[in-house]
């Protein structure tokens, strides 16, 4: 059931981020952002110039124009300077709604002044919003002047009150469908002469305000005729005293200096505006079908996280792309559908391969030494895979159940598989609690080393090899009376402990392969296992250079030198009794 559900579950969740696409346009919101900072500042379009009522132009020891709101004269004689000079358009970024403050006369004036240039004036309208109470009232304020076009100077925000677009047609109907028609069409439309569509223009903003060329109204006397021939010019306040501010990509601007971005990217081709929606379904489609296929095809956790990063990666190159060329995908969306389904499938992947390990490390422990396996998993070297062996000092402890052949020929197998059992696990534990490498069972004998793979020195592997002797007896005589009480005859042991050079490393063949050590040091440690069917008190004997070594630390009883098969000359082989105790060793 879980094999079936599971990749319904990952399949279905490439979906979820496109149902959350409404909540994820804040994501999007900062990734143009940033996107916008990262490309930094790009000139003006040759053709758009922005005649700015600064701070300086405000000053009254700097200027003669005196504190704002100017008068409506003096405006229009500003534009009438740029159009004699052969401007192609003056557009004011100033509402002008209601009669003059300063009195009818300069309502006349304005009039009077800009008559020649009618046709190429544009003022605004705007949109004010008013909080009464506890109700929000909209309004829409008309140039009082109606014998010029008028645009509306509105933009579109992002869901942080960032400038983000021009409204399209089908937002701008329903902004203004309060207020009686005829509506007007964006003010930035209008200005840069070119239709609106139904969709936003997003704006290519110039850059920060500092790079934005501002010509202060102060100026425009001193300037050639150059400067203003068959340019569009944006009449407006950049002053940060007047209000008016916006917030934008590159922070506070004026709006004159939006509307300047706008203008410059509509008049140059620059801006951006969503796919429509058939495009952007099919590049959806297209977009879960590669994500399906990637994702499905990896069967490991670490493969499908490197897929699902690699998809997740090819959106946003393909999202920065597409900006560059100024196609506003929704790319937060895009990029989660990999990362959300390679998350749920690398989690499930993840959940078996643990599953998986925790079975095999559990099946290997039974048929490798824990010390063994420890010092694979920690060097993680192809050499534990690869035939082969090295030199190494360790000490070899063998063992074999005295006379029990016999035995084993009257018990029926499930009989003698069990008692084995009980006897090998009494014998086992011993090895391993000393750090020692389990080597094989060998019918009802047992091979162990001290000192392989790792070695901590030929002092301590002897002491760990006796003491796991003695642990070895003692939990015999426990397993023994276990014995008795059932009815069965005990048990005897023989071990057998020498130390030396051998060669450890991987026996066999390529396909099946045993950790395992080999040599005369070995051979001897067997022998001396066998040499103990003559000295029943001593079911422990070691050679000499394993007593050498821990001289101070046991108590042996000397049985002379003895001739063993195989060696051609005699062991001096040494009774283990006991080890000493501190005391002891201090007297």
């Amino acid at each position: 059931m879980r094999q079936r559900l599971i990749p319904i579950v990952w399949r279905t969740s490439l979906l979820m981020p496109l149902v959350l696409v409404p909540w994820l346009a804040r994501l999007d919101a900062v990734s143009r952002q940033l996107l916008f900072q990262w490309r930094g500042s790009i000139p003006v379009s040759d053709d758009v110039v922005l005649l700015g009522i600064d701070e300086a132009s405000l000053d009254p020891q700097w200027t003669e124009f005196g504190p704002w709101p100017w008068p409506r004269e003096k405006q229009a004689a500003l534009a009438r300077q740029v159009l004699r000079q052969g401007a192609r358009r003056v557009v004011f970024n100033i509402v002008h709604a209601g009669p003059s403050g300063h009195g009818p006369e300069d309502d006349i004036a304005f009039q009077d002044v800009l008559k020649p240039w009618q046709d190429k004036v544009l003022l605004s309208s705007a949109l004010v919003r008013q909080q009464l109470d506890d109700s929000e009232q909209i309004q829409l304020r008309r140039p009082w002047d109606i014998n010029h076009q008028a645009g509306l100077s509105v933009f579109s925000m992002d869901d942080f009150g960032v400038v983000q677009s021009v409204p399209g047609l089908g937002r701008l109907q329903s902004m203004l469908e309060p207020f009686p028609r005829p509506h007007p069409l964006p003010l930035a439309h209008l200005a840069a002469e070119v239709t609106p569509s139904s969709g936003d223009d997003g704006i290519d903003f110039l850059g920060p305000s500092g790079s934005i060329p501002v010509i202060p109204a102060w100026a425009v006397g001193t300037l050639p005729e150059d400067t203003w021939r068959n340019k569009i010019v944006i009449i407006g306040s950049t002053a940060p005293s007047l209000g008016d501010q916006l917030e934008t990509p590159f922070g506070q601007q004026s709006g004159s200096e939006v509307l300047l971005s706008a203008v410059s990217g509509l008049r140059s081709g620059r801006g951006f505006r969503s796919p429509e929606a058939i495009p952007l379904a099919a590049l959806v489609v297209i977009w879960l079908l590669l994500c399906n296929w990637r994702i499905a095809g990896p069967s490991t956790a670490l493969g499908t996280a490197i897929v699902s990063t690699a998809l997740g990666a090819l959106t946003i190159g393909l999202t920065v792309v597409s900006w560059c060329y100024g196609i506003w995908l929704p790319a937060a969306a895009l990029t989660l559908m990999p990362f959300v389904a390679g998350g749920l499938r690398s989690g499930d992947l993840f959940q078996q391969e643990s599953a998986q390990r925790r079975f095999l490390h559990s099946v290997l422990s039974r048929r490798v030494s824990p010390n063994l396996m420890r010092d694979m998993l920690r060097s993680g070297q192809e050499s534990w895979m690869c035939l082969g062996g090295r030199r190494e000092r360790c000490v070899v402890l063998f063992t074999d159940l005295v006379g029990f052949t016999a035995r084993s020929n009257v018990m029926d197998a499930e009989s003698l598989f069990g008692l084995l059992n009980r006897y090998f696990q009494a014998i086992a534990a011993p090895v391993l609690l000393e750090q020692g490498l389990l080597d094989k069972f060998i019918g009802d004998a047992v091979m162990a080393e001290f000192g392989v793979p790792v070695h901590r020195g030929d002092r301590v592997e002897a002491l760990a090899a006796v003491r796991t002797a003695l642990a070895m007896q003692a939990n015999l005589e426990e397993l023994n009376r276990e014995l008795e009480k059932e009815g069965l005859e005990p048990l005897h042991q023989g071990i057998g402990i020498h130390c030396g050079e051998v060669i450890a490393g991987n026996l066999g063949s390529s396909d099946r392969l045993e950790y395992t050590v080999i040599g005369a040091t070995v051979n001897l440690a067997s022998r001396l296992e066998s040499l103990t069917r003559q000295f029943p008190d001593y079911p422990i004997l070691m050679s000499s250079d394993v007593r050498d070594q821990i001289l101070d630390d046991v108590v042996v009883e000397d049985l002379g030198a003895h001739l063993v098969k195989g060696w051609p000359e005699p062991i001096k082989v040494f009774g283990l009794v006991s080890l000493r105790s501190s005391h002891d060793r201090v007297n």
